[in-house]
């Protein structure tokens, strides 16, 4: 989980809460939140982020990472004039600028243990129930199976 100002995003999900409301934001843009949120204070080049969300294209994609990078902006309540999370480097890129703190995802872990606890009992218990059927069967059914006394042929005499 990473959290900045307002806004929480769960790396697992992929999904980013505001004050814990969904944000509605998907495709390119949550892929640039991605990119941006993985190298915090970092000027990431308008080149790179082409090569990141366009790979395969050979459009021309300025007039697209400027129409991209304002839907971010407008979906964090942010501005170009006044940035808050994104600022844009002049011929260069774009900097995400609000501080990121990460977080473990306390709950995903405390859900992740009790499953692990539950399995545990269940193969706990079926294990015992296997031994316990093995038991039974030995003792009930020892009659069926020669002693090893048995099994050796009798002396002549």
């Amino acid at each position: 989980m990473k959290v900045f100002g307002d806004f929480e995003f769960d790396e697992q999900s992929t999904q980013l809460r505001r004050a814990g409301s969904p944000v509605p934001i998907n495709g390119q843009c949550l892929d640039l939140l991605v990119l941006m949120l993985d190298r915090p204070g970092q000027v990431i080049a308008r080149e790179e982020i082409r090569a990141a969300l366009w790979p395969d294209s050979n459009v021309d994609y300025e007039h697209s990472l400027d129409v991209l990078v304002n839907r971010l902006r407008i979906a964090l309540g942010d501005s170009g004039e006044r940035p808050r999370y994104i600022q844009t480097v002049r011929k260069k890129g774009y900097r995400f600028v609000e501080e990121i703190k990460s977080t473990s995802n306390r709950h995903g872990m405390i859900a992740a243990n009790n499953r692990a606890r539950a399995i545990g009992r269940y193969v706990s218990v079926a294990l015992l129930g296997a031994l316990l059927a093995l038991l039974f069967a030995h003792s009930r059914y020892q009659k069926f199976v020669p002693s090893p006394q048995a099994a050796t042929p009798a002396s002549h005499k």
